[in-house]
């Protein structure tokens, strides 16, 4: 039996008060979806009680070539990416670096003096549609705080009114999130004019006022790299890949780790999966110079393996330390992971009962809720498919790992709910 993984130490399920016959449920279901060709892969991991108890591996790195998923595989983590920068901010703040509530124009200063798209009554309106002037100044700046919680009021595709759309274009294009035809990870733009030409177009609410999933962390990507005069990559490991042992972690892939780097897949228009990027030809591979590094999770986000987020996972079930090294304190992260919104839901992101912290879905309570777990619980995924979720009231993380584009999107692609389920119901 493996007696270590990831730096952390396996134990028999029974040890941590899990059922092996029901953990080895998870093993199976894996198995058979790789096997059917529903999934090119998946790597999934279980830690309980500072131990691992559950590690599989199914399927390959790519389904027409022989290299099996292991967790060393490297995965783009998207959304993903937004828990680690949470945690960068945060021990920026704990540096003193900065108060949440200053505003973030202190340090971006085109988003200086928002305005907010406005409806007119209709004894106030005639035919023609909205006019682009249709705004009023918002009640105050934009702060990191807003940014952090996702409740800024910056304009997205969901919410800004479609007259919009022409300013709000040079940020989304060249994304690779609206077409095959708008060149994946390929823009026109560079990162930070993309995050600048966010503040072209009006916010679609007042600040602190709606949660909406936008761009908030590509503005706070831009704001840690204008405060610290570090890229991205530079500060993810000098405050959190080092520190913590992640040393697979990063925003680029060196050509010696290619091999271990998953393609990606993507859905066709009959469902089927279709190789979206393939490493050789992957931007993560140093295609160009223009370091596409997005703490929001744009252009893949950070890399990872399935053996460092789990050392992530187990810092915050550890509050802030993991072998000796402290990357942030107790009440930091207690602060960071709690339900930031109130009694507002996230429902389209995650279901129901669910609000957010500062980069984390947050479990308010089982009420109401399709899923077993507990209050408190808290997580996020990414849009290839990858997804993590940390249980301080049973001391439990679980970490689910696949590589096909909008993964979740397709209603019969479910296996990061069964995941978790099948965690839930093996514990006794």
């Amino acid at each position: 039996m493996t007696t270590e993984f990831a730096g952390l130490p396996v134990a028999e399920p029974e040890e941590t008060g899990f059922s092996p016959s029901r953990l080895e449920r998870i093993g199976a279901v894996m198995d058979a979806a790789a096997e059917a060709g529903e999934i090119p892969g998946t790597a999934t991991v279980i830690l309980r009680h500072g131990k691992v108890v559950h590690l599989h591996a199914s399927g390959r790195l790519d389904m027409e070539r022989e290299a099996p998923i292991g967790m060393d595989s490297l995965f783009r983590m998207y959304s993903q990416t937004k828990p680690v920068t949470a945690a960068v901010i945060m021990s920026l703040f704990e540096d003193g670096a900065f108060f949440l509530d200053d505003p973030v124009s202190k340090w971006l200063p085109e988003f200086e003096n928002p305005r907010v798209v406005t409806y007119p009554r209709p004894e106030q309106t005639v035919r023609g549609g909205m006019a682009l002037g249709a705004t009023v100044p918002a009640y105050r700046e934009i702060t990191l705080f807003d940014l952090l919680t996702m409740t800024s009021g910056l304009p997205g595709m969901s919410r800004t009114p479609a007259a919009y759309t022409a300013q709000m274009a040079p940020t989304w294009e060249g994304t690779g999130f609206f077409g095959e035809e708008e060149r994946p990870n390929d823009p026109e733009l560079s990162y930070e004019e993309k995050v600048v030409a966010i503040a072209d177009a009006p916010l679609f609410a007042q600040p602190g006022e709606t949660w909406n999933y936008g761009s908030d962390f590509d503005v706070l990507s831009l704001f840690l790299t204008r405060l610290t005069g570090q890229d991205l990559d530079t500060l993810f490991r000098e405050r959190i890949f080092d520190p913590l042992g992640m040393h697979d972690s990063s925003f680029y892939c060196a050509e010696e780790n290619l091999p271990r780097l998953a393609t990606e897949y993507r859905w066709d228009e009959d469902e089927n999966l279709a190789i979206r990027e393939r490493p050789e030809d992957a931007e993560k591979g140093r295609k160009s110079n223009r370091d596409l590094m997005s703490g929001n999770g744009m252009f893949g986000g950070m890399l990872s393996t399935p053996a460092d987020y789990a050392r992530f996972a187990q810092m915050l079930l550890n509050g802030g330390e993991l072998d000796g090294a402290r990357v942030l304190g107790r009440k930091t992260v207690d602060f960071m992971t709690a339900n930031h919104i109130g009694a507002r839901n996230i429902d389209l992101a995650m279901g129901p009962n669910y609000g957010f912290g500062f980069g984390y879905s947050v479990r308010k309570g089982v009420e109401g809720s399709f899923m077993p777990g507990s209050a408190g619980q808290f997580g996020w995924g990414g849009a290839a498919g990858t997804y993590f979720f940390c249980d301080p009231a049973e001391d439990l993380a679980g970490l689910f790992f696949t590589q096909v584009f909008m993964y979740q999107f397709l209603p019969t692609a479910d296996l990061p709910e069964r995941f978790e389920k099948l965690t839930y119901e093996a514990l006794v």
